[in-house]
């Protein structure tokens, strides 16, 4: 995050369009670190509206009070990032993420509940299952009834990838 822009939510009266930029477009990279981001700094602005701050915005140039804040928020990001931000109820939402490939590793990035980080191989028995990772097709042992999950290592001591074109396990060097 920009900390010009956290200093901004901080401490100014009036919020740059490049400040309400940066929220609204949270929305559309919709990775975690964005969505996170996001969250802290609509935080940052409920304490201040909370405690009688007056704050502006520079684009509809309303007055937020809690009520207008609420609604900017609720109709301007989705409910897992209001219900952060105010924290309705104790009722928990579930959030569904999967991961992307990135520099230096992988990023969570939301995601619908349908769009599984798992996909199904084979079963082995009542108790296993094979799943391979859509983001790295590493191969794991799903144990069914704890809902766990190991990787599967070969009998040469090597973890696998599943290839789909010739629905084998290979071994990884």
């Amino acid at each position: 995050m920009d900390n010009v822009l956290f200093t901004e939510a901080k401490t100014a009266d009036v919020l740059s369009k490049e400040l309400i930029s940066f929220l609204l477009e949270t929305m559309d990279y919709s990775s975690l670190g964005f969505i996170n981001d996001a969250i802290e700094i609509l935080k940052v602005l409920r304490i201040r509206i909370e405690r009688g701050d007056k704050i502006t915005d520079a684009v509809s140039h309303k007055v937020y009070n809690m009520k207008e804040f609420k609604a900017f928020v609720k109709e301007h990001f989705s409910s897992y990032i209001y219900n952060q931000v105010f924290q309705t109820s104790r009722k928990e939402e579930k959030v569904y993420f999967r991961l992307e490939a990135c520099e230096n590793g992988y990023e969570l990035v939301l995601s619908d509940k349908d769009n599984k980080v798992y996909k199904w191989i084979s079963s082995l028995n009542e108790k296993f299952s094979l799943v391979f990772m859509r983001a790295t097709n590493i191969v794991y042992l799903k144990n069914i009834k704890s809902d766990t999950y190991i990787p599967f290592i070969s009998e040469n001591g090597k973890y696998c990838k599943y290839d789909e074109s010739i629905g084998k396990l290979v071994e990884l060097p």
